[in-house]
């Protein structure tokens, strides 16, 4: 709870959070996190169900500043929510976290969000989380090369687009083995050869 005394200069600061300029808006990011830390935190993560896309932007880029801890609010705020909008913010905190802290490994939790997101039927959220895997490394890799054989053509695609950014041996044997493969969709060979020939 914000104290009275303190009320105003919360809401000016707030204020050039907003702000379109970055570097006003940097430096409010900072003192708001220093200043009200748990109550900016809140505010953002109402702002992940907001309409405007700009709020919703600069609270994921704000929130991606908090490290691992904003994950204990993201996870139950992703599961708890049916809004499309929210699930794939969330998501793209944690990958704001994951580039931020350059983090290769994630709590059981976070893991437990993933794999959930993985099972999505939705475009955003797939993409979504795709993208976040192929931030995590080897970590990452593993599940994308069983997405990569997905029925969803989208699941599939988006992850074998995700695997030849992030080429091991393990990868490479794949790639083989999709393109040797009778049931993969032609699409997804034509990605792999053209890679393969640039």
């Amino acid at each position: 709870m914000i104290k009275s005394k303190d009320l105003n200069k919360y809401i000016e600061l707030y204020k050039d959070f907003l702000h379109p300029n970055p570097n006003i808006n940097s430096q409010a990011i900072f003192l708001l996190r220093k200043e009200f830390r748990v109550e900016f935190m809140k505010n953002l993560l109402i702002n992940l169900e907001e309409e405007d896309l700009l709020i919703r932007r600069k609270s994921i880029l704000a929130l991606g500043e908090y490290g691992e801890e904003i994950f204990n609010s993201i996870v139950p705020l992703y599961f708890n929510s049916q809004n499309k909008i929210v699930r794939v913010s969330c998501l793209k905190t944690i990958l704001k976290v994951i580039i931020n802290f350059n983090l290769k490994k994630l709590n059981q939790d976070v893991m437990i969000l993933i794999d959930s997101a993985i099972k999505d039927t939705s475009p955003e959220i797939i993409l979504s989380v795709i993208s976040l895997l192929r931030q995590l490394g080897i970590n990452g890799r593993d599940i994308l090369m069983k997405t990569s054989r997905d029925k969803d053509l989208l699941k599939a695609k988006a992850s074998v687009s995700a695997l030849l950014e992030m080429k091991d041996q393990a990868v490479n044997d794949l790639l083989d083995d999709l393109l040797n493969d009778k049931s993969i969709d032609p699409m997804i060979k034509e990605d792999i050869l053209r890679d393969k020939t640039s």
